[in-house]
């Protein structure tokens, strides 16, 4: 009897969630070092919460004065 794994977030929804594009979705959650739960890509409810924040790729742009 198959179960459902659906109890995490795939990186599309995460996307759409955060609004940005699920690539930076992806790269989010290597920098945080984050692996899915499942092997179609489920990752924990946390980790959306996890990545919310992580800054991304460069430099961060310089204060306006």
């Amino acid at each position: 009897m198959p179960h459902n794994i659906k109890e995490g977030w795939t990186t599309s929804e995460m996307a759409v969630e955060l609004g940005i594009e699920p690539n930076a979705v992806r790269q989010r959650l290597y920098v945080a070092k984050i692996k899915p739960i499942t092997a179609e890509a489920i990752y924990d409810k946390s980790a959306l919460e996890a990545i919310r924040n992580v800054p991304g790729k460069g430099r961060p742009p310089k204060p306006k004065e």
